[in-house]
Formats: C-alpha cells, structure tokens, sequence
C-alpha cells in the first residue's frame, strides 16, 4: 500500500474509533429515563381526539386561517334553515352524523389519514329530506407525535458549549473587538435591538464558561452595547433609551414601512442583554441603561396594560391598531423583581392581565416579528412566539388556580396542533426537505426555526415540571435531540432553520436560545436521572 494511502486508512479508522467511543460515552436520555413509547403513543393518539378550544355561541373560532391539525379540530359552519341534523362527510369516504353544525371531528379522526383531506357538512330535516350542502373545508392532517425519533448524538451540554464557543472564530463577532460599529457583512446585525442584544448576551455567556476567551469576550460585550448606547433615543424623548430596531439597508431595514419604525417589544432584549452584562462586570451604566428602557415601558404602557406592536422611532406613535403581546417583558420585569427592583410590577401585573383578559379569550396569537409586515387581522398570522411563553408565565406563576394551569396546558397543545411537526413523507428523491421532529414560527413562515422549537421545549418542561405527565416529557426531549442532530459536528454551529437549503443563514438571537434551552435540559435532566437512582 502507498504510503500516503495508509496513511489516509489509518486517520479514517482513527476518527471512526474516536467516533465511537465518544458515541459510548452516553446514553440517551430517552433510554436513560426508560420511557415507555408504546404506552406514551397511545397516550398522545387518545389526547388527539380532543378538539383544541373548540367555537361556540360565547367563544370564538380561532382556526379560520389554520390548514393543517394534529387534534381533532371543530369548523365554524353557519346552521341550515330548517335542517335537524348533519351529516359530515371526509374524502367521500368516512362519515357521522350530528346535531350540531360546529360538530368536531373527534369521532372519525383516528379514521381519518394523514395529508390533504376534504370535509363536506350537508343538511337533512327531520324527515330525512336533504336541504342542500351546509360548509366544506379543506384541511391537512398532520403526523401524531409516535416516538421514539431521532437520538440525541452528543450531550445537549457538549451541544451547547459547541455552539456556543463556535461564535470565538467568527469574524463578524469578533469584529467587535475593535470596533464599535456592526460588522454588515453579517446581515442580521440590520436588526440591532434582537442581534446586537444577543451579541452581548452570547459574549457575556461565553466569558462565563470559556475561561481562554473571557477577557475579549468581555470587550466584545462592551463594544456592542457601547454601540446600541450611542445609537439609543435620549432621555427626553418618547422612546428614551430605546436602541433602533432596524440599521443600515439590509434585509428588511430597506423596506419603506420600518424605515424611522420601532417595534416596542425589541428593547426588551437590549435591556436582558444589559443586566447580563452588568451582573457579569458590575459597570453601572448598563444597569442604568436597563432600567431606563424599562422606565419608558411604564410611560408608554397604556390603562388597559397593553402597548402597540409597531411604532414611529421619534414620536413614539403606532402605526396601526395592532397590540404587542408582551410575554417577554413580563420576564424581564420578573427579573428585575428578584434582583431587588420592584417599581415595575404594577406594569407587569397590568401586562399580564391584558393577556389573560385581553388576548387569551379571544385566543389571538398574533405575530409581532420586525422582518414581517405587522398585521391587524384576528388569527390571520398566529405564532407559537406569543402562545408558548405565555403558557410557561402561567405555569410558573405561583398565583396560577387549577383554572390558569388547565388553560396553559391547552395552550401547549394549540402550540403543538399548529406549529409542531412531528414527521414528514420525504420528496421524489427520498430526501425529507426538513428536519423533524420540528416547530414552525407562525403561519406566515411556515419553516422550521429552532427559537421555535425551543419555546415549545421550554413550555412542554414546565408543563412536565407541574404535572410530571411523562408524555410531555418525551415531547421536549424529541425537540431538543433535533437541536444536536442540525448542529454541525465539526464547528458547533447550531443551524436555525432545519432544511434543506444552501448556505449556513442564521440567525445569532436564535443561536444564543437554543444554548439556553440545551443546559437547561442538560441540568434538568441529569437532576431528574440522579433523583431517580436515589
């Protein structure tokens, strides 16, 4: 054999063997936990026959938009002059009959198969005569969760520290470290409040856990926020503090509707990012910072605990009716409770309660993202971003009666009925366009995001966390094992769209959660496995 052959041979068998004893390293956590799947499937199949919040006289239909279910969904039809009964009919082929007009599918949808399916409701008097046809819908069927699915391939801590030290060879990242401007080759920094802010919170992180890159991930920390500091509205002005949420004239800064626009939900992350950087350093003028921005969200708050999606920069004025629904301001002013600050629970009280009395009856989950148009129609663009937090609020709160945890619960399963995918049919080519199992952001985006998965993953623990439902439990860990399966081995880089397509496009906000949502499995787990050998 040629020596440059054998040589070759001998570094393929040695990556191969170093492969498998990392892979004999651990187990996974599936297997560790000995969840009984066969049980846990025929769990979730019986739970799919419940419809999700289903419409009636006092309760409105939330799914007019929606295309696709995994629970039993219930259609708003109008009732038929006359008509005694209704017959529902899917694909010509499966039918019952019912009284009511706004029937769910419950009793056929075990029948029923996955993909496209056509409904046809028709009318009959009480003689038997047909009246004539009452509604039909088009609707998919998606995928019931059936794990086991994809394992875990590296230890969600290993997972997370990959991802998370892969930003120290980054020149876009390390760019700040003698610069305090953005480096626009990486475009997303066109959205400073979101990436600037998870810049900071990533370089305050890897200075805490990578002791090789403190001092310059320090620097970097401080060069972004002296950057969002200079760039922030002045203390006298409508939006004082409020860092811009578009820069620049990439992606969607360019767009004649964000130019001189604010989203009144982005300075929230300048300010978390701010406390992490405070609590890491002890410099007084990001705490300042911090609560400056939040001083502006109790002079912009309205009587009725809500503040609008979108705003003018200068003005502070909305662009529309459209509310923000401020799950994760209500976190931030949670934080600043426990760090000592209290001025803020009054606004986060109010905050919630607009939620709970002013978003969760009509079940309105509505997207508030920067790179989408902000719309005002009901239901027209729901999104787990809003929905899944909320429930973890709820399930957190130690206030929560019985009644705020059955809603939270259902709220989970609305999340999971219209963003998770829990498997796909592959294309023509035998290849599966994304990577399941997955959670898609909101009916607009119909893509795989990992934040969005990561919502899910958090709310499913919280649920798990107050009900110990071990359904839950594997439905998180499902998510959380794609996260390790999507990151690339020899980086780190934790993909934030899991699909096929070219290029590595990314986001960091996203990144930097699926770190979070990684060692906070990761502690979970290992407390749960060692609770469990005791």
């Amino acid at each position: 054999m040629f020596p440059i052959y054998k040589k070759i041979v001998i570094t393929l068998i040695s990556v191969i063997a170093v492969s498998i004893l990392n892979a004999q390293k651990f187990e996974p956590y599936e297997k560790i936990l000995k969840l009984d799947f066969d049980n846990l499937n025929k769990q979730a199949m019986a739970e799919y026959l419940v419809p999700i919040r289903p419409g009636n006289h006092s309760t409105p239909f939330w799914n007019q938009y929606a295309k696709a279910f995994i629970y039993a969904p219930s259609f708003e039809f109008a009732p038929y002059k006359k008509a005694s009964y209704y017959i529902y009919t899917v694909n010509d082929t499966i039918s019952f009959r019912t009284d009511s007009i706004t029937c769910p599918l419950s009793e056929v949808w075990d029948k029923i198969p996955v993909g496209k399916n056509e409904l046809i409701v028709k009318s009959f008097d009480k003689k038997g005569k047909y009246l004539g046809e009452a509604g039909r819908r088009s609707f998919e069927k998606k995928y019931p969760f059936t794990g086991p699915y994809v394992q875990n391939v590296r230890t969600y801590k290993e997972a997370a520290l990959k991802g998370l030290f892969y930003f120290c060879h980054q020149p876009y990242f390390t760019h700040w470290l003698t610069s305090q401007e953005p480096d626009m080759s990486y475009i997303h920094n066109a959205y400073p409040c979101k990436i600037v802010g998870a810049t900071i919170s990533v370089a305050v992180m890897i200075a805490r856990l990578n002791p090789e890159f403190r001092d310059k991930a320090i620097k970097i920390a401080q060069n972004a926020a002296q950057f969002l500091i200079d760039n922030s509205r002045p203390a006298d002005a409508p939006l004082a503090f409020f860092p811009p949420t578009y820069y620049g004239k990439e992606l969607t800064a360019r767009k004649e509707e964000n130019i001189g626009k604010a989203m009144m939900m982005e300075a929230v992350y300048v300010a978390d990012a701010f406390l992490d950087l405070y609590d890491l350093t002890h410099e007084k003028k990001y705490l300042d910072h911090a609560l400056g921005i939040c001083e502006t969200y109790l002079k912009t708050q309205s009587e009725e605990g809500s503040w609008p999606v979108k705003v003018d920069y200068e003005s502070g004025a909305p662009v529309n009716e459209a509310k923000a629904i401020p799950t994760s301001l209500i976190s931030l002013f949670d934080r600043l409770k426990e760090a000592g600050y209290t001025q803020f629970q009054r606004a986060r009280e109010k905050a919630f309660n607009y939620i709970k009395e002013g978003i969760f009856p009509v079940y309105d989950w509505h997207g508030q993202f920067e790179d989408m148009t902000v719309f005002i129609h009901r239901y027209e663009n729901m999104t787990n971003c809003t929905a899944a937090p909320y429930a973890e609020l709820l399930l957190k709160d130690k206030e929560s009666t019985s009644q705020d945890i059955d809603d939270a619960l259902e709220l989970i399963r609305f999340c999971e009925d219209q963003f998770t995918i829990w498997n796909v049919e592959p294309n023509k080519n035998g290849i599966h366009p994304i990577g399941t199992p997955c959670v898609f952001e909101q009916y607009h985006y119909q893509t795989p995001v990992d934040d969005s998965a990561c919502n899910m993953i958090n709310a499913f623990m919280a649920a798990y966390d107050k009900t110990k439902d071990p359904l839950l439990l594997a439905k998180a860990i499902s998510l959380t094992n794609t996260i390790t399966v999507w990151q690339d081995a020899s980086s780190g880089f934790l993909a934030t769209l899991w699909m096929v397509r070219p290029g590595k496009s990314f986001w960091m906000n996203c990144t930097y959660k699926s770190v979070k949502t990684l060692l906070f499995m990761d502690e979970y787990l290992n407390q749960l496995i060692e609770s469990e050998n005791e």
